[in-house]
């Protein structure tokens, strides 16, 4: 009775051990966050597709975001996304895109889809694939005609 006892707490300890290991593994994708204050003038051409409902733009660069960011005019809500897939983060195509039909974003473009992960538009959450998590959320402001994203509340 007592050898039973034993068997099912070491049964019990190693399905814990295997639980805490998966948890850690799906947490490391996770990457630092990037510090930045970018100020986007909507007058500008290249800026031109946020005046639009549903229209969006990228910015890329060193300072911006991890893998950049991707800014969408949602009824005039602006929300900007870091364009790093939550899912393994640092696979060279783990990057997000708007699809093809403007219905989504997307990991990966074209032919090149990488985890097939799909976000909602206004969310960042997923939709469908793998990604558990959604896509890091940064903080958009409107001042006029100019909008400002930072990676911190204003």
């Amino acid at each position: 009775m007592n050898l039973r006892y034993l068997y099912f707490i070491i049964v019990f300890v190693f399905v814990m051990a295997c639980e805490k290991d998966k948890s850690a593994s799906q947490n490391n994708d996770f990457f630092p966050p990037v510090n930045f204050d970018i100020n986007i003038n909507l007058l500008l051409p290249d800026a031109a597709p946020l005046q639009n409902m549903g229209g969006y733009i990228y910015r890329d660069g060193q300072a911006v975001g991890y893998k950049g960011i991707i800014i969408y005019n949602n009824f005039d809500e602006f929300v900007a996304f870091d364009r790093a897939c939550p899912y393994k983060v640092d696979s060279a195509c783990s990057r997000i895109y708007m699809a093809d039909n403007n219905s989504k974003f997307q990991c990966g473009s074209g032919n090149n889809r990488c985890c097939a992960s799909e976000f909602f538009l206004t969310t960042g959450t997923p939709s469908k694939g793998p990604a558990d998590r959604g896509l890091r959320q940064y903080f958009v402001t409107r001042n006029g005609n100019y909008l400002r994203v930072t990676s911190f509340p204003q």
